[in-house]
């Protein structure tokens, strides 16, 4: 036996690695589980990051058919892409050929579905031994769900026997039950009878009949040939017996019953003259049977099954050689999406990278960015500077000279300077000073410089949201109040802490509070203007 022929059980728990790798399990790293009922599942083989070859194991007693598979598979990563190839099919003809397809669901979706058909071909392989593959695609979406595949719709034995229970205990007059003997398994198979009450009795005459022991054939006594032909007629026609109106089989199976007892009678006959052997006349008997049935057959249809069957053979040839090459194509779209999602990890982690920089240099720069900025009063500012100024609300109109950095809370007419000229309430900071949390803390000051008139019309990076097609971007903030809020958020934790890895990672998270303080001021008004609306209608 081959190396694919070793197959010891169901897979547990299988957790399939790539070659030369040591350490833990990572997301990603399939595990198989083929040890509940009616699974069936013998080995897996990694062949690539997306690729697994599945070996199913044979029928029970009967290693020449492998058909049946049913598995289980988690610690799946979400928006994985896997093709599995059940390399030892043992069918030449399948309905995947004809659009059939394998049944797949998980712990979030039990119910189950078929793969589509777009997806999976059945083909001969040369690299498995020439044995029969089914290839199919695949991609997990749920990295917490665990998914099961199956040949199609199971039914298990616990399931057929609870059905016939349920059955039994209702007492139907038409159905019986009975214990026809135990499987290899020592598991009950049962006999099923289903007709009218009146015709029990019938059903079991004519099946004790179908028991009758047909003795062997002697060539020796005449008298016992003629018996059993005698037999062999009844037993053919119970066999071959089908009520149709009452009547039996028709005349020609009669005609042609005869005729081969009589053809047998006849050959029976002149063995036992022309030979001196009871073998010697088998053997000849069995040859002239033979070279009758060969006549049988015309030359020229068994020519025309020839070219059919050559002609088969050469569609199925080029089909295998179309499979291969689908396949290989699979494989390099395979290796592209995996070196295109290691860019869009990496272009993610600089993003990531790129913003925590700016964030420490306008924390470091800060200062020396007001002082540029600020000018001297007799400067006016440009208009549009001005415009933007103006509608903004809680915001000073006025801008007073730069103050040094030490002194940047100073308190002046009830109002305390955050610096770059802006002013907000003396009160209301003092009570911003006891807010507890960053998020709550980050979402008070921005309401307090601009106001929710402007922030409800405005974005934090002016980029339009990709979950609108239509959506139309926003004026972004004011560059100088957004840094003025990092600010105050940095000396208020770095009265707290003076990690700077943890303070540049609560400072990170700035815009996300704003965002969602924009957010949560667009859904007030449009709840305000909802109610609005069904008061007037209400009117």
């Amino acid at each position: 036996m081959g190396s694919d022929d070793i197959i010891a059980g169901n897979v547990s728990k299988y957790i399939v690695l790539p070659a030369g790798y040591c350490g833990q399990p990572k997301k990603g790293h399939l595990i198989f589980d083929a040890c509940f009922e009616s699974g069936n599942l013998g080995r897996v083989d990694h062949v690539t990051e997306f690729e697994y070859d599945l070996f199913i194991r044979p029928d029970t007693c009967n290693p020449r058919f492998r058909v049946w598979f049913n598995f289980t598979v988690e610690n799946v990563k979400e928006s994985q892409r896997v093709i599995f190839n059940v390399v030892n099919f043992s069918k030449t003809k399948s309905l995947y050929r004809d659009g059939m397809a394998p049944m797949v669901k998980s712990t979030s979706r039990p119910k189950w579905q078929r793969i589509p058909s777009k997806n999976v071909y059945y083909y001969r392989c040369p690299d498995h031994r020439k044995n029969y593959v089914m290839s199919f695609a695949f991609c997990f979406d749920r990295e917490d769900d665990t998914y099961q595949f199956a040949y199609c719709y199971p039914y298990t034995y616990t399931r057929l026997q609870h059905y016939l229970d349920n059955l039994q205990r209702r007492n139907m007059d038409y159905f019986c039950r009975e214990l026809l003997g135990l499987s290899v398994q020592k598991r009950r198979l049962d006999l099923l009878t289903i007709t009218s009450p009146e015709d029990k009795t019938d059903l079991e005459n004519s099946v004790m009949q179908k028991k009758i022991k047909i003795p062997k054939l002697s060539l020796n006594h005449i008298e016992e040939a003629g018996e059993v032909t005698d037999y062999g007629e009844e037993d053919v026609e119970l066999r071959h017996s089908k009520r149709q109106d009452g009547r039996k089989q028709s005349e020609g199976t009669h005609k042609s019953i005869e005729a081969v007892v009589a053809r047998l009678e006849k050959q029976n006959g002149m063995s036992l003259s022309n030979t001196s052997s009871p073998e010697e006349a088998f053997m000849e008997a069995t040859e002239g049977m033979n070279n009758m049935d060969d006549a049988v057959v015309p030359r020229i249809l068994y020519e025309e099954l020839l070219r059919s069957y050559q002609q088969q053979q050469e569609e199925m040839r080029h089909i295998q050689q179309e499979l291969e090459r689908t396949r290989r194509q699979l494989v390099q779209q395979a290796k592209k999406l995996k070196e295109y999602g290691a860019l869009v990890s990496e272009m993610k982690e600089l993003r990531d990278l790129n913003r925590r920089l700016q964030d420490v240099l306008l924390l470091r720069l800060g200062p020396a960015i007001e002082v540029e900025k600020v000018k001297p009063e007799s400067i006016e500012p440009e208009p549009e500077v001005q415009k933007t100024f103006s509608e903004e609300a809680n915001t000073s109109t006025y801008y007073p000279a730069p103050v040094p950095v030490m002194d940047k809370y100073i308190l002046e007419n009830g109002k305390v300077h955050l610096g770059s000229g802006i002013w907000v309430d003396e009160e209301k900071w003092h009570q911003l000073q006891v807010t507890q949390g960053d998020s709550k803390y980050t979402k008070n000051l921005a309401v307090m410089i601009w106001g929710t008139d402007v922030l409800k019309n405005r974005s934090v990076t002016g980029v339009a949201t990709k979950k609108k097609k239509d959506a139309v971007p926003k004026p972004p903030l004011s560059p100088h109040k957004l840094s003025i809020v990092r600010e105050c958020l940095y000396d208020r934790i770095a009265q707290e802490t003076v990690d700077e890895t943890e303070i540049a990672q609560r400072l990170s998270k700035v815009n996300k509070y704003i965002c969602e303080k924009i957010m949560d001021i667009n859904k007030s008004c449009k709840n305000e203007e909802r109610r609005e609306i069904a008061k007037y209608n209400l009117q």
